[in-house]
């Protein structure tokens, strides 16, 4: 008998969990990148303005993020892939690395908020309307990196092919993440339900491309 879909994402998520603590010198470097990046940059700068934070926060969060979530397909070996084939649903495996992925990008994503407000301190009061629109970045993300890892993952050149892949993608998100951010910090909240609107939306458009085109790329 079957185990049904959200039962098998549960375990495969367990899985995503066990082999990340396994292996858990990844995160654990990905995360003394992240409070390096955080450190020098305090160093560097000196009271920074709002502007420059904002700036550098985003491009420390993007990186940082990136590192961690990038390789979430490209690290299955093809045997244990071909073993899922055939005893699972395959919108089991991508739901469990799209919420692991997910929810390590969040962590990574507050975490340097909080890194980065102590060092560097914050320039807006309302850290509960930016740190929305930081989740809210963090899931598309997640999402994003892992359909593109899927994608990567059959191919040869797989992480020469990622950023080639990623980066023109997440440029919307980029673009409305900052700005929204920008508006925040300056203390101007009359977009911030529009930006946290459009963000949600790039969120689900990737989720539903990304169930889509799971099948076809499982069955090849």
């Amino acid at each position: 008998m079957q185990i049904g879909l959200i039962r098998q994402s549960k375990i495969l998520f367990l899985k995503e969990i066990k082999t990340e603590w396994r292996n858990r010198y990844a995160i654990n470097g990905i995360l003394v990148q992240l409070v390096s990046a955080v450190f020098i940059a305090s160093l560097i700068f000196k009271g920074i303005k709002p502007m420059t934070w904002n700036g550098l926060f985003w491009v420390i969060l993007l990186f940082s993020s990136v590192n961690a979530i990038a390789r979430s397909f490209i690290q299955e070996r093809e045997g244990r892939l071909l073993y899922y084939h055939s005893i699972v649903n395959p919108l089991a495996v991508l739901i469990s690395k799209m919420v692991f992925n997910t929810l390590l990008s969040v962590v990574i994503a507050l975490l340097g908020l909080t890194i980065f407000s102590i060092l560097l301190g914050s320039p807006t009061w309302d850290m509960l309307r930016y740190g929305t629109l930081i989740v809210l970045f963090s899931i598309g993300l997640g999402f994003l990196f892992t359909t593109v890892s899927a994608i990567a993952s059959k191919t040869k050149s797989g992480g020469i092919l990622m950023p080639l892949l990623s980066f023109p993608l997440i440029i919307p998100m980029i673009v409305v993440g900052v700005a929204g951010g920008v508006m925040i910090v300056l203390g101007d909240f009359t977009t911030f339900w529009q930006n946290a609107g459009i963000m949600l939306l790039i969120d689900a458009m990737i989720a539903i491309l990304a169930i889509v085109m799971f099948r076809f790329l499982w069955q090849n």
